[in-house]
């Protein structure tokens, strides 16, 4: 399932938002955004302005990188189904290019512990700092 899939418009334009605004956020500029992410400033700006009609899926995992939130966020914003989720992490999952096992387990952590109470996260700190000590 590579390749760019359709999607319909007000989808795409709450993608393009989401995508904008994190960007925003993070004080990351058009230009710089596309250069990090090897695209065009405008083929960029139109994804953000809602303008393409398809995505792709590996597009949307360099971006949701770049910014540091969860790619599988960008994929529920324009719809996918749970099976098209299932077949889009396959997929990411033998794209081994850029993303190590290693470095998706850490991902998969990390969503875990960001609903971590004050004091489940405390306790990981400690755990960690323990192993690092020996």
């Amino acid at each position: 399932m590579s390749g760019y899939l359709k999607i319909d418009h007000n989808s795409l334009i709450a993608l393009g938002n989401y995508i904008r605004s994190h960007r925003i956020n993070k004080n990351i500029g058009l230009r710089e955004m596309a250069t990090r992410i090897g695209i065009s400033n405008a083929y960029l700006s139109n994804l953000e302005s809602g303008k393409h009609s398809k995505a792709n899926p590996l597009l949307l995992k360099k971006i949701a990188e770049e910014l540091k939130i969860d790619h599988l966020t960008l994929f529920k914003i324009i719809g996918y189904t749970n099976q098209d989720i299932s077949d889009i992490q396959n997929d990411l999952l033998n794209d081994n290019r850029k993303t190590t096992k290693k470095e998706l387990k850490m991902e998969k952590m990390v969503n875990y512990m960001r609903k971590f109470s004050e004091e489940e996260f405390e306790l990981v700190e400690k755990y960690l700092e323990l192993i690092i000590k020996k």
